[in-house]
């Protein structure tokens, strides 16, 4: 992902309290206001695309399973706020489970739960040196990844992920946070790498408003990212479903959700 503004910041710069008000209630919400037609054709851009490499996938690419999260290296507290708070987010707006099962601050201060088993972590998030990255990520990942291809995304990226299928379900996904980046951009990084591990993986400049394009400059979810995710993870689009097929169920599960869009 590339590190874009938020809404709020690109308004504050030009006006006083009482329009910056009324901006944030009119102005974004209007903005905001996007039809259910333009979700499932963002949808299919996000979902099933590739900015990397251009393919196209056939099928629907999602969790079956929880999602545990852990975190790796030493990262300062409020990145691990941020993951806490954007992964109880995404648990409410999909009402799919996922949650934090690990980090070396909880391991150290006693708050890991009494059941967790290191190999139960399916969603590995990397803190550590930017040149530090490629190797430890291998090291977990084996033959799973590259070195080198991790090393250019790194110097192309502000933070990338990648998940791993078997017949279209994800079964493992890891982050990468180079340590070096300020506050600011892990907050951003956090939300959209979080998200695009969920099943949406792409991103382009021809959608929006959306945290998966740069022409919005957002740096939270909006009401369009929310609504994909949840249609993504309505049980009557399933793991596998062919492209066609979700879109119209999609397209049903909005106009179900938001009539009169």
């Amino acid at each position: 992902m590339r590190f874009a503004n938020t809404c709020f910041r690109r308004l504050a710069a030009g006006f006083g309290l009482l329009a910056l008000m009324l901006a944030l209630d009119v102005g974004c919400a209007r903005a905001e206001r996007v039809s259910n037609a333009q979700i499932i054709r963002d949808f299919n851009i996000i979902a099933f695309g590739n900015e990397y490499t251009g393919r196209r996938y056939r099928h629907v690419r999602k969790w079956a399973k929880p999602i545990r999260v852990g975190i790796l290296g030493k990262h300062p507290p409020y990145f691990e706020a941020f993951i806490k708070q954007h992964v109880r987010d995404m648990w409410e707006i999909t009402g799919f489970p996922i949650e934090l099962r690990y980090s070396e601050r909880l391991a150290e201060n006693g708050r890991l739960a009494k059941d967790f088993e290191r190999n139960e972590v399916n969603f590995v998030l990397f803190y550590f040196p930017a040149a530090k990255l490629p190797s430890i990520i291998k090291k977990l990942f084996k033959d799973k990844v590259d070195e080198a291809e991790i090393a250019k995304m790194i110097r192309i990226s502000t933070c990338h992920a990648r998940f791993f299928t078997k017949d279209n379900e994800i079964t493992i996904a890891y982050a990468a946070f180079p340590a070096e980046h300020p506050k600011d951009y892990m907050r951003a990084c956090v939300v959209e790498e979080l998200t695009q591990v969920m099943g949406l993986p792409n991103d382009s400049p021809d959608i929006g408003p959306s945290i998966f394009t740069d022409r919005g400059k957002y740096n939270e979810l909006t009401e369009h990212d929310r609504w994909m995710l949840k249609m993504l993870y309505d049980p009557r689009i399933t793991v596998g479903m062919p492209r066609e097929n979700a879109l119209v169920t999609g397209k049903r599960i909005l106009d179900e959700l938001r009539p009169g869009f």
